[in-house]
């Protein structure tokens, strides 16, 4: 009996280990690089073993040294704050007590007090524990994800806190207060459940204020990123209309010279050669496509490209018949560009020559735009706030938008 007692006991301590971790691993986000975290559920299993074997000399005072063994561990192998790991450490003893608390009330609608503490409370205690872990499990399949709580300052979860301590008190409060008094058993049950749910509620709604808080903010630089594009895009298509303009004084002063020289004077015309080349603008425009916002974007990504030690090469058509605002058009074509232009920097500092081909063309009744362009290694595509953005345009013109990646070219294309 005593053996059978004993290697329940050890079923509990391994089935209790794992629920933790698989607790901890559902809200918190794992520490990386950190060889320890391989060897979570040993950890727990050993920190278990040693609170309960002090528990035969302490009593119920080992429930603070559960408490902070959750703690330390979770501050090691979890990316969590001291205030947050507290939070956790105490909402995940809670649930734990509740099912105990929830077995006791159960077990007493058909047994004796003392067949509750008797031969069934170690199996029934198994059982307590496996309905916790079914409840994560549960829990888990529709939270998906650990949410990002960066945002929380530890006073804001020294509040937080509050109430699984508060939880935690009412059924430590609650369980001897049942011994005492069977018949309030089911209600005490039934409030400390209650006391849980909320918890959880609380942290359900907590990561949907993170999300939409972390959406707004994304929406919000997304917004303030492509209004700054603009800008500098309109200063870019004002200074390409004052080169035109200076171009036709080109014309006037080249005609100049070649009078000049006609007559002779090759020292006057030498002297007006020098002041025309020093007067003409380094950044000379690459391309033209008949649309002033689209010549700015194109061009300033051309001499971007050009002075990472990468090129760019175009095929164009005429876009004056563009139906894309200028928001619309910036977004689309800045976006895969720079994209294009941060996989080139890799290629160019491995010693490799890094070529990124441009096609913008009006064919068929339809704008065709792709970009392709050479990586280091097969890129892993990922919806971030960029290809979102070029996605969306094309959703709203009812086009297609597609990338495609292999070991040696990425390649995006947008059809309207």
């Amino acid at each position: 009996m005593i053996i059978g007692r004993w290697m329940f006991s050890v079923c509990i301590m391994v089935v209790e280990a794992w629920g933790n971790v698989y607790f901890f691993d559902t809200f918190l986000g794992r520490k990386k690089g950190i060889f320890f975290c391989r060897y979570r559920f040993p950890a727990y299993l050993a920190m278990m073993f040693a609170a309960s074997t002090a528990g035969y000399w302490i009593d119920m005072w080992k429930l603070p040294v559960y408490i902070l063994g959750y703690i330390l561990l979770g501050r090691v192998c979890y990316q969590a704050g001291w205030i947050q790991g507290i939070y956790f450490s105490m909402l995940n003893y809670s649930m734990i007590f509740l099912t105990d608390l929830m077995l006791v009330s159960l077990m007493d609608l058909w047994e004796t007090q003392e067949a509750i503490w008797g031969i069934w409370s170690v199996p029934g205690a198994l059982f307590a524990k496996a309905c916790w872990i079914v409840f994560i499990f549960l829990f888990r399949r529709v939270w998906k994800e650990g949410a990002d709580y960066g945002e929380l300052t530890d006073g804001e979860w020294l509040k937080l806190g509050l109430m699984p301590l508060f939880t935690l008190s009412s059924i430590v409060l609650t369980f001897f207060r049942c011994k005492e008094q069977p018949e309030l058993r089911q209600i005490c049950v039934f409030l400390s459940t209650g006391l849980v749910m909320v918890n959880f509620l609380v942290i359900w709604l907590l990561r949907e204020i993170l999300e939409r808080g972390k959406k707004i903010r994304m929406g919000t630089e997304s917004a303030r990123k492509t209004e700054d594009q603009l800008a500098h895009y309109r200063d870019m298509q004002a200074v390409y209309e004052r080169q035109g303009r200076k171009m036709h004084d080109y014309k006037n002063q080249i005609r100049t010279m070649q009078a000049l020289v006609k007559k002779g004077d090759t020292q006057a015309a030498a002297a007006l050669a020098e002041r025309l080349t020093e007067s003409i603008s380094v950044e000379m425009v690459a391309v033209s496509t008949n649309h002033p916002v689209v010549d700015a974007v194109l061009n300033q990504k051309f001499h971007a490209a050009r002075e990472r030690g990468m090129s760019m090469t175009f095929r164009v058509g005429d876009m004056g018949g563009l139906r894309l605002n200028e928001e619309e058009t910036v977004i689309l074509l800045s976006n895969l560009l720079d994209n294009a232009i941060h996989e080139c920097v890799k290629v160019v500092r491995q010693g490799r020559n890094a070529v990124i081909h441009v096609k913008l063309v009006q064919e068929g009744g339809k704008l065709i735009f792709s970009v392709r362009n050479p990586v280091v290694e097969k890129v892993q595509v990922t919806e971030g706030t960029g290809l979102s953005n070029v996605k969306a345009v094309a959703d709203k013109y009812g086009g297609d938008f597609a990338v495609s990646c292999d070991a040696e070219k990425f390649l995006a294309v947008v059809m309207l």
